[in-house]
């Protein structure tokens, strides 16, 4: 009796440490959720030196179905200002400057999605959909996750794979996307046609408790994007060779038309009863693509209870990343010259670090039909530029940038 009672015990370690960091499966072998939950959260985002501003509202709710199943379903709502980085170009003495598309950003995303899980005695099937729409942009996605408990339920193998299919319709943009260029026949308004990418996600991946207090898991995804991958708002200035502040030629971003990427992912948990029971939770994740672009990513958690049911949070996380093979600030000569090219700072190299801090409170103590609510306020703030990059980046500070997260959010279970 004494030996199942541990297994128990670490098998709700094992739920706890994945669900507190954002990266368990929406399918969980055997473990049912037996509570009906509200979630709401509130976002705020704002870039500096008057960049993008985004409001997110988020919604999701769940309710077992009998003893064996579990549906959930949310939506969000992303409401969109400010300015983004257009292209980059040379002043007189040949710095580069980054120019921004204007205050004139204004946007909407809504989305929806749900999800239906059965439980077996030892394992767990998800399936997930949703679906995506902004004033240029439409994705529609499904997605499926198997988790099988072995070894005592110490051990948990996750195998899991999704599907995105995405249109962008650029407005008021000459944007040749591979399917032609459409021409008002009344207007002579020329804008691109429909430009489409599929997306697909493998993941195979595995937790393992390593005693009452610490576990591990390890995942490895693969990703393979095909269709139109430009962005179709970004511009890339040439200069000319022999006299290279003479701009020469001017073209929309171009990117290859597939990309694969390769992801490792490492967590280790760990709690610390003699702390007030308080958690470590350590993340490195490695990824490669046929881009070129290498990333490093470490972050670090430390879930603190500090008694009355308050729980703090601080975090702290660093990320890396070379340029892909086709980026530069400007590029020399013509856009004939080239395969692929693109002044995107997302595809140049840099690092970034943030941190922020959440505090959180739970009420147990209510009354029917509320069993328990939960408040949680964060803040977080991030920090890019060139110089942080691993190995140093003489590229220039033109791209860097920050930002300010501010999140609040409500948990109730029924």
């Amino acid at each position: 009796m004494k030996k199942n009672k541990t297994i128990n015990a670490l098998a709700k370690l094992n739920l706890a440490a994945l669900a507190l960091t954002g990266v368990m499966q929406d399918a969980q072998a055997g473990r049912v959720e037996e509570d009906y939950n509200f979630d709401f959260q509130h976002g705020n985002y704002s870039e500096s030196g008057n960049r993008m501003n985004v409001d997110i509202f988020e919604t999701a709710i769940s309710a077992p179905i009998g003893k064996s199943m579990t549906f959930a379903a949310s939506a969000v709502r992303d409401v969109i200002s400010g300015a983004s980085p257009k292209y980059n170009k040379k002043d007189a003495k040949g710095n580069i400057i980054q120019t921004l598309s204007g205050a004139s950003i204004q946007d909407q995303r809504d989305g929806v999605n749900s999800s239906l899980t059965y439980f077996f005695e030892n394992a767990a099937l998800n399936f997930d959909g949703g679906f995506s729409q902004e004033q240029d942009y439409t994705s529609r996605f499904i997605n499926t996750n198997l988790s099988v408990d072995f070894n005592k339920k110490l051990t948990t193998l996750n195998l899991g794979s999704s599907v995105a299919f995405d249109v962008v319709e650029p407005s008021n943009v000459n944007q040749d996307c591979g399917t032609g260029i459409v021409t008002n026949k009344e207007t002579g308004d020329v804008r691109s046609a429909n430009c489409h990418k599929t997306s697909q996600q493998y993941l195979l991946g595995v937790s393992q408790i390593l005693d009452k207090d610490s576990l591990l898991q390890l995942n490895m995804t693969v990703n393979y994007s095909d269709g139109y991958l430009s962005d179709p708002y970004k511009q890339v200035f040439f200069y000319d060779v022999a006299n290279s502040l003479r701009l020469s030629d001017i073209k929309n971003d171009k990117r290859p038309r597939n990309k694969l990427q390769f992801a490792w992912l490492a967590q280790y948990v760990r709690h610390f009863e003699g702390l007030n029971n308080a958690a470590l939770h350590a993340d490195y994740r490695f990824a490669t693509d046929d881009w070129g672009i290498n990333s490093h990513t470490t972050e670090l958690s430390w879930y603190q209870p500090i008694g009355a049911g308050f729980q703090l949070i601080p975090r702290f996380r660093y990320y890396s990343q070379d340029h892909a093979d086709f980026y530069a600030p400007v590029f020399s000569g013509k856009g004939k010259d080239y395969d692929a090219y693109s002044s995107d700072y997302r595809l140049a190299g840099f690092g970034a670090v943030s941190g922020g801090l959440k505090i959180a409170k739970t009420f147990t103590e209510l009354n029917k039909p509320i069993e328990q609510m939960k408040l949680q306020g964060g803040v977080e703030y991030y920090d890019h530029s060139a110089a942080y990059q691993l190995g140093g980046n003489n590229s220039g500070s033109f791209a860097d940038f920050s930002y300010y997260l501010f999140t609040a959010s409500l948990n109730l279970k029924f």
